[in-house]
């Protein structure tokens, strides 16, 4: 279970994040909702780590939170946009950058299927693919990591409506196989509620409302 106790952010003696409390089960896929400027993304940042709250706490599995460099990350950030640097690297260099050196290609060759793309992408560079490629390439990219808990923080804002679809069909069925956590963050309640278990929207630091879904 991922818990947020008492999360408070401050930023120049604005407040981002009020006392913010969110309990999440193993296996669930929750939508946090919330205008721009609502602290989602500072709650995201926090959740990974990245930033330290002016006070609260992060538990995964009752045990506070902290990301050691060099082991296996239990919570990790899905990244649809890739740097400008990492555009002139090939898939293959881009998948295993994060990864050991040791690390069998055969797993790379499996979840490449998992996510649509045959192994002969390996050798593209980025900017040779499309962005539905560019998608499938960092959710492949984010399955090796093997995370607990995985963050898509307007991760589907952009898209067409078309590749949308394509990409949370594509999600919902690696997570009836995996079993990680969802976290989704964004500001259109239109984005992926079907596929939530429940949504919570974020205004001015803190939850305002939560409710369920009919997948519930």
């Amino acid at each position: 279970m991922l818990e947020c106790k008492d999360i408070t952010v401050n930023y120049q003696g604005k407040t981002v994040l009020d006392h913010c409390n969110l309990s999440i089960k193993k296996g669930e896929i929750v939508g946090i909702m919330g205008e721009s400027g609502s602290g989602k993304s500072t709650l995201a940042r926090v959740i990974l780590g990245i930033e330290k709250p002016s006070q609260g706490q992060v538990l995964l599995d009752g045990k506070t939170y902290f990301h050691q460099r060099g082991r296996r990350p239990h919570l990790e950030s899905f990244s649809r946009f890739l740097s400008r640097s990492q555009s002139r690297f090939t898939v293959r260099e881009i998948l295993l950058e994060a990864l050991p050196k040791d690390f069998p290609m055969d797993r790379v060759d499996t979840v490449l299927k998992e996510v649509g793309l045959p192994s002969e992408v390996l050798e593209k560079r980025a900017r040779e693919l499309s962005g539905g490629q560019l998608q499938r390439v960092c959710i492949a990219r984010t399955l090796l990591l093997n995370p607990d808990v995985i963050i898509f923080d307007e991760s589907l804002s952009g898209l067409d409506p078309k590749t949308q679809v394509q990409i949370l069909q594509l999600l919902y069925k690696i997570h009836g196989k995996y079993q990680n956590t969802f976290i989704f963050i964004a500001y259109d309640e239109r984005i992926a509620p079907a596929i939530y278990d429940r949504i919570l929207i974020l205004e001015n630091g803190q939850f305002t409302v939560k409710f369920r879904t009919w997948r519930s």
